[in-house]
């Protein structure tokens, strides 16, 4: 793939040995990215930010510690308006001056046209590709963060019902679909790209292991993935004779058919 010339020179982002120094993680919400990132922070040379690339992101709370850590000008908001490939060489070239490896979160959704996700192809980038192949599983989570204000289920918490909407859950699937195959196709010949799947989070010895070939570093990991709600998501939606068709929908095995006979 040919990358548009922007002037920069990606040697800067290597390791003497020519290693990939930034790296990006590719996902959806409810995929237990957040979890990634909590572990990716404990190596302790590299610095892993969040949703920095979405279009809202210099409106929200996180923009003002992000500009101060890494001192950035004025100027960077109007960057990550205009020329998002530009305002993350910028984050790069400050970050990599205090920490070996730099990293962020990309949803398949932000910014799908923005040249920033060419520039994730180059040499100096890897790619972690985080997958929850329960694409039910993930929209009903989705549907009960929703209702319930709550990203994780709170200690006593009532139990929230969804209603399930076959449309919607069908435009979400599609897109779901569509994020991991575009990831896939993109990125997936580099000897740079790792595809991790939701459930894996929760093995301690291989996360601890993929950080060690990733960065050099065995770091003892503790923290799981704490589920949103402990049964199967069909006890908490309410249309349940709707929504049974698709409870075994998953990227790998494939989907079952909608009343539209869409597949």
């Amino acid at each position: 793939m040919t990358l548009p010339d922007t002037g920069a020179s990606p040697a800067r982002f290597l390791t003497d040995a020519g290693e990939p120094r930034a790296f990006v993680i590719v996902s959806s919400a409810r995929s237990g990215s957040n979890l990634l990132v909590s572990y990716l922070r404990q190596v302790s040379r590299a610095a892993c930010f969040g949703e920095i690339f979405r279009g809202e992101f210099p409106a929200k709370s996180g923009w003002e510690p992000l500009a101060s850590r890494l001192d950035l000008p004025a100027s960077a908001r109007d960057l990550h308006r205009h020329d998002l490939r530009a305002f993350w060489e910028l984050v790069l070239e400050q970050g990599l001056r205090r920490r070996r490896w730099l990293g962020a979160k990309i949803f398949y959704y932000h910014r799908e046209a923005d040249a920033v996700w060419d520039r994730f192809t180059a040499a100096d980038h890897r790619v972690l590709h985080l997958v929850r192949d329960a694409t039910f599983d993930q929209y009903v989570s989705r549907l009960l963060a929703v209702e319930s204000g709550e990203w994780k289920a709170a200690d006593g918490a009532a139990d929230p019902r969804v209603h399930f909407e076959q449309e919607d859950y069908l435009r979400y699937r599609e897109g779901i679909r569509a994020g991991v195959e575009r990831t896939r196709a993109r990125y997936g010949g580099s000897e740079r790209y790792v595809e991790i799947e939701y459930r894996q989070l929760s093995d301690h010895a291989f996360v601890e292991a993929l950080l060690e070939r990733l960065f050099g570093e065995r770091i003892s990991v503790e923290e799981s993935l704490r589920r949103q709600r402990g049964g199967p998501k069909l006890d908490y939606v309410l249309d349940k004779d709707a929504a049974a068709p698709f409870v075994d929908d998953s990227i790998s095995g494939g989907f079952a058919e909608g009343s539209s006979g869409e597949s």
